[in-house]
This record gives structure tokens, C-alpha cells and sequence, in this order.
């Protein structure tokens, strides 16, 4: 049985679907269509790619930032504005929040129009801008443009000065660095921007550890980004694993060794609410049945046993007292399973491609169950190599694990070095990350679950 199998795919081809921008108002200047994509150029610009989580005022993965590395060279947001084209992100933005960063100059050519989309987000630091951008009519002239072409605009880099305040009450987003204020100045920004428009939102930026996160939340940010995500709180009480996710993982057990129906049954009996929401599954329309699941067993042969991994293996990390970032953390630990089963696909058995799905997806385990990996591990009965990687970062995985994580942190040198020792084609690293992105994001979505 292949673990990660119980995953409903689409074809690899179909997880990123082709760029698209919504129609312009009538009056509204049309957006060109895209030229044909330079090789070159697009390889060079994915390669330097990043995405960084962007978290609600609940704790939900709401969306991404997406930078560029060296978004300080000549030609950089062209270059990024180029690259986030090619892959799709305007279909991404139909859904989810896209916050893209951008100059004036790409604003006034028109560089944004192949990504403006309902969830697409412009961002504009003024810090980059050339010296007097603000009191000039030029900043003024951006955002009325990016308001005509239909996008949302954002600004970075603000100050409380009158002229900076007339452009943050005009913007729908006004980003704050921690890093850039004392906690009192920080707070004072926060308590003025929200005051001058209401509507307008906040959102903090390198947000490193959970205190922070609880401060800039009680300050009334709407969003929040920065590295605390896949960090521990540590002022999270220990929980322990009841009755339901004990049974969640010994019937994950018994589906790994090939157990039958009756054996699955016996077990998911012994806890209620596991039982009856297996009937549930059995008997939804989904399932397309013309008579009633009444058995257990039955609802089990129903589903299959790719659907009941998947369901299992989901229902691990929502199963008892669930918090608001849980859901993100699995998204998170998803993307990254994903990741790890596709890279390797070339270099690797299929069997070592499962384990590594394991890896990624058990990686988040202690985070998102707030108890020691090792109380949990010894519950699953897990292959060698995988238990190794996760306890110790040690043994055969340990290497593709810590690809995955530079990936994620969008550390082009270390993935590439990484990639080389691994044998795999770096050039290939950015496409996988994305396709990992968009199932992750599909396996959580109502109808896939």
C-alpha cells in the first residue's frame, strides 16, 4: 500500500493553470496580451522565486507574499512581474490573497495588468522610490492607476507624515516591519493608520516568534507575516493524544500493513465519533450509493482504502481541541510532503517516494499536536528511515528534508547546493514547489476532503 496514495491527484500539468486577468471596467485600459515567455529569462527569474506565507487575523493560511531575491538589481520587478505571469499567478489571485510587490515605473507601464485578479495585491514600498516620489503628483498618479486598472494597492515603507498619510488613506493594505519601529513607535503607527480611513488594513510584518504574533493581533492587524508559523509556542500547555487520535493512528497502522475491513472496524468502533463520521462519509452523495451504509466494515469497503488514508490522515491533525493555525500547519506540512514525493521522483524507488511524503507530512507532527515527536512517533510504527529523519535529522532523508525547508525559505544557493549533492536538477526545484502549492491547497478544499 502507498501512503501517499490515499490523495486524490490531478495530473501534474493541471495543478497550475494558465494565467488570466479579469476583464477591465468599461473605460478601464485593457491589459496587453502576454508575449511568448523567454526561456532565459523565466528559468533565471523562477529560480529566484519566493513565497511567504500570509496569515489572517485567525491564524489561516490566507495566502503569499511573492518576492524576488534580488529585487535590488535593475530590471527586478519586471523580472518578477515576468515570472509570477508565467505561472499563473492571476489564477492563483482568483482565489486566494497574491501579494505582489511593484515599482512605480512598472505601474506606470502597465507591468501589472497580466496579474491584476480579485485576490491579486500591488505592493509598493516607498523606500524604493526615488527621493520627493511622495510629495510629487507621481504617487498620487500609481495608485489612481492601479485603482483604474482594477487592483488593490498596498504600500510599505510609511511614515506619519501628512503627505505619506494622504496616499495610506487612498491604499487598502498599509504593511509594518517590527523590525523598523521600537514596540512603542510600532504601536503608535498601528493606532494612527487605522484611524485615518476606516476599512484600511494593517498587516505586520517579520513577525518571528508567538508573543509577537498575540501583540500585533491585539493591536487589530488583519494580517500577518513572518517565520512564527512553523515555530513552537512556547507558552502552549502540552496536550495529549485522546481517545479519538489514538484510534486515528492504529487504524493508520493496520491500514499500512494491509489489514481487512473487520479489523479497521473493530477498532474504529471503539471510538463514537470516529464511527459515525465513517458512515457519514459512506453515505454522503459522494459515494453515489442507491441503499444506505448501516456497518462500519461496509462503510470502510465503501470508501476504499485510498480515501480512508486520506481521511485519516487529515482527520490526525483536526481530531480533538483544534486551534485557528492548525490548518495552515497542515497545509504547510502537505505542500511540503507533496514536494519531497515529487522531486525525488526521478532519483528515488517509488517506495522511497512515499517515505518521504511521510517525512514531510509527520514534520509539522509536534507543532501541530503540541507534544514531543518522540510520544508520538512511538505510536506509529513507521519505517526506519522515517522515524531517523524525524527524531535525529539524521539518516538517507535527512538531505531531502532540509531541501524542503530551503525551498520554503527561498535560500536559492542552499537549494542549489543541496539539489547538486542529491543528484536532482535544481532547475526543476521552483516548478515542483509550485505543483505541491496548488495540491495542498486542493486537498483541503471541501470538495476534495
Amino acid at each position: 500500500m502507498l501512503f501517499s496514495r490515499f490523495f486524490k491527484r490531478r495530473d501534474d500539468g493541471a495543478d497550475a493553470p494558465p494565467s488570466s486577468a479579469p476583464s477591465p471596467a468599461p473605460g478601464k485600459p485593457a491589459a496587453m496580451p502576454a508575449a511568448a515567455p523567454d526561456a532565459a529569462r523565466r528559468q533565471a527569474a523562477e529560480a529566484l522565486l519566493r513565497r511567504e506565507e500570509v496569515v489572517d487575523e485567525r491564524n489561516r493560511l490566507y495566502g503569499y507574499r511573492f518576492t524576488y531575491q534580488s529585487d535590488t538589481a535593475p530590471g527586478a520587478s519586471s523580472l518578477l512581474l515576468a515570472a509570477l505571469a508565467d505561472a499563473g499567478i492571476a489564477a492563483f489571485a482568483q482565489r486566494r490573497l497574491a501579494v505582489i510587490p511593484i515599482t512605480a515605473d512598472a505601474v506606470l507601464r502597465d507591468e501589472h495588468l497580466p496579474l491584476v485578479a480579485p485576490h491579486a495585491l500591488f505592493l509598493l514600498d516607498l523606500r524604493r522610490e526615488p527621493a520627493g516620489f511622495i510629495a510629487s503628483d507621481t504617487g498620487a498618479a500609481v495608485i489612481q492607476r492601479l485603482r483604474d486598472s482594477g487592483a488593490r494597492a498596498a504600500l510599505a515603507g510609511v511614515d506619519l507624515a501628512p503627505a505619506t498619510l494622504l496616499h495610506a488613506a487612498s491604499a487598502d493594505v498599509v504593511f509594518l516591519s517590527l523590525r523598523d519601529y521600537p514596540l512603542q513607535a510600532f504601536e503608535k503607527m498601528a493606532r494612527q493608520l487605522k484611524a485615518i480611513r476606516p476599512g484600511l488594513q494593517l498587516a505586520a510584518e517579520d513577525v518571528h516568534a508567538w508573543p509577537e504574533r498575540r501583540m500585533v493581533a491585539s493591536r487589530g492587524f488583519d494580517y500577518c507575516l513572518g517565520d512564527f508559523l512553523t515555530t513552537p509556542d512556547q507558552d502552549e500547555q502540552e496536550s495529549r493524544l485522546d481517545q479519538s487520535r489514538l484510534v486515528l493512528i492504529e487504524m493508520l497502522n493496520l491500514l499500512r500493513s494491509d489489514a481487512d475491513p473487520a479489523e479497521l472496524g473493530v477498532i474504529a468502533k471503539k471510538d463514537p465519533g470516529v464511527a459515525l463520521k465513517l458512515l457519514g462519509l459512506a453515505n454522503s452523495p459522494a459515494a453515489g450509493l442507491t441503499s444506505p451504509v448501516a456497518s462500519i466494515e461496509q462503510a470502510i469497503l465503501v470508501l476504499g482504502r485510498d480515501r480512508l488514508y486520506r481521511w485519516l490522515t487529515v482527520s490526525m491533525f483536526r481530531v480533538g481541541q483544534t486551534r485557528d493555525r492548525d490548518e495552515a500547519l497542515l497545509e504547510v506540512a502537505l505542500c511540503r510532503a507533496r514536494f519531497l514525493e515529487i522531486a525525488a521522483a526521478d532519483a528515488l524507488p517509488r517506495s522511497a517516494c512515499d517515505e518521504l511524503f511521510l517525512v514531510g507530512l509527520l514534520s509539522l507532527f509536534e507543532l501541530l499536536l503540541a507534544q514531543p515527536l518522540p510520544r508520538v512517533l512511538e505510536k506509529l510504527r513507521l519505517p526506519e528511515d522515517v522515524s531517523e529523519v524525524l527524531l535525529t535529522n539524521t539518516g538517507p532523508y535527512a538531505r531531502f528534508l532540509m531541501l524542503a525547508l530551503a525551498v520554503e525559505k527561498g535560500q536559492a544557493a542552499r537549494t542549489a547546493d543541496l539539489a547538486a549533492q542529491l543528484g536532482l536538477d535544481a532547475a526543476t526545484l521552483n516548478d515542483a514547489h509550485r505543483t505541491a502549492l496548488a495540491w495542498a491547497e486542493e486537498a483541503l478544499t471541501p470538495q476534495s476532503t
